[in-house]
């Protein structure tokens, strides 16, 4: 438990840092690249986020091992379970474990927010019926919107067209539209899930609203590009729905009140041309490209696939050797003084330290019932040689070995892996074997 919490926290303490530096750079670009290449581009730059934790969940492949197979493979410690230590819980004390209940408990909370906001805003929409066109109306309905990710629909009030001109309520309409054709009903599902699952990252909240706007600017341009000469119209629609609408985590609703200042002035800026955008897509596809290399990178690098090490072969301790007799008292004869000092020899080159692995001890019960079994370990290997993390992969009998065997890989060591004539960290496997005789 206290393993596996450990690795929990490094792996959330990385998402979040690859996170942060992602959203930085996102907010950094999304003006320019809105200026040079328009607002579809910029609101394109988001995949970065998700792209960066998903990248810096990976392993670096060690040398000579290629990139296919680590990108199979995600950080052991995700992927295995360790064993309840209960002397290592002790030693380390419950630190990682008050952490990990601490996020959890943040996590759900801010999920049983936003799932209360989500409710809240669906139950005040009231009875719902499908039009001819394929939206939805309904009395409660205060303005356009596209509600749900899995099956999103577009819900509209049932005074609609009494509100506004037919060529108003067609291009709002095809607002809506464009939310769906694109998806951001599921992109903003995620956006959530990222906010809960890293609701300690104070950046996830405060980029949410630039994330939205992008997103509405993005939906504005798609529109304006089907009907370029529609643009005075268009500003009147959103000047004719300015409603403070309750906040839709999970869905697109028309967002004239929040954004509206922003919105009317890309409305007077020209559009890009086609080849801007795809020049600006182009570039901006080698920015995602470099910076999830660049939070990939960053991760420990992983062992080179090697056959695993030679068990260690756990037994009862033998008997004591019996002590060397004691020196006689009797005095050695002086050397003479005129002898000549015999030359000097050189020491010999001192050896590099061996493994170390001293066997883990029995456990009393298995002894004495006459039990063997196997375990056998994950071992993250630091620089120095020392056993940073591990992790039980497999066990026979399942929980019989494992806390003994996870005590005594604390104190063992092994020669470390090079890159480029330096220490790196690895991953190796070792199976340990218990034998009662």
């Amino acid at each position: 438990m206290m393993i596996a919490a450990e690795t929990l926290l490094r792996w959330l303490v990385d998402g979040s840092l690859a996170a942060s530096v992602a959203l930085l750079l996102v907010l950094a670009l999304r003006l320019p690249l809105r200026r040079a290449f328009g607002a579809r581009v910029a609101y394109a730059a988001w995949a970065l986020v998700p792209l960066a934790l998903f990248a810096a969940a990976l392993p670096r492949p060690g040398p000579g091992q290629v990139l296919a197979p680590t990108l199979l493979a995600l950080h052991p410690g995700v992927l295995v379970v360790a064993a309840t230590d209960a002397a290592r819980t002790a030693a380390a004390g419950d630190g990682p474990l008050l952490l990990v209940a601490a996020w959890l408990l943040g996590g759900m909370l801010v999920a049983l927010r936003f799932g209360a906001q989500q409710r809240r805003y669906v139950a005040a929409l009231g009875h719902l019926a499908q039009g001819a066109d394929g939206s939805w109306r309904g009395i409660g309905v205060e303005a356009p919107a596209v509600v749900g990710a899995l099956r999103p629909r577009i819900v509209l009030p049932v005074d609609f067209e009494a509100r506004h001109a037919a060529d108003e309520a067609a291009l709002v309409v095809a607002h809506e539209r464009a939310h769906l054709a694109r998806g951001d009903t599921r992109a903003n599902l995620l956006a959530v899930a990222l906010r809960c699952l890293h609701w300690f990252n104070p950046l996830l909240h405060l980029a949410a609203r630039g994330f939205r706007l992008d997103q509405e600017l993005a939906c504005d341009a798609t529109v304006l590009a089907r009907h370029p000469h529609a643009r005075r119209r268009y500003a009147d629609a959103m000047l004719n729905v300015q409603l403070a609408v309750p906040g839709l985590p999970v869905g697109c609703h028309w967002q004239s009140s929040q954004f509206l200042k922003e919105r009317i002035l890309m409305l007077k800026q020209p559009q890009p041309g086609a080849v801007r955008r795809r020049t600006g897509a182009v570039a901006l596809g080698v920015v995602l490209a470099a910076c999830s290399y660049a939070a990939w990178a960053v991760r420990p690098a992983a062992a080179p696939p090697e056959a695993p090490l030679p068990p260690v072969l756990a037994a009862p301790a033998p008997p004591a050797p019996p002590a060397p007799p004691a020196p006689s008292s009797a005095p050695l004869p002086p050397s003479p003084s005129t002898a000549p000092s015999p030359p000097a020899v050189p020491a010999p080159p001192v050896p590099p330290a061996a493994p170390v692995t001293p066997a883990p001890a029995y456990p009393a019960e298995a002894l004495a019932a006459g039990q063997g079994g196997r375990v056998v370990l994950k071992l993250r290997v630091g620089t120095d040689g020392s056993v940073m993390d591990a992790v039980v992969e497999q066990s026979t009998p399942q929980g019989v070995f494992d806390a003994a065997t996870l005590q005594a890989a604390r104190n063992w060591r092994f020669d470390p892996a090079q890159s480029d004539g330096k220490p790196v960290e690895r991953w190796i496997r070792v199976p340990v074997d218990f034998a009662p005789d």
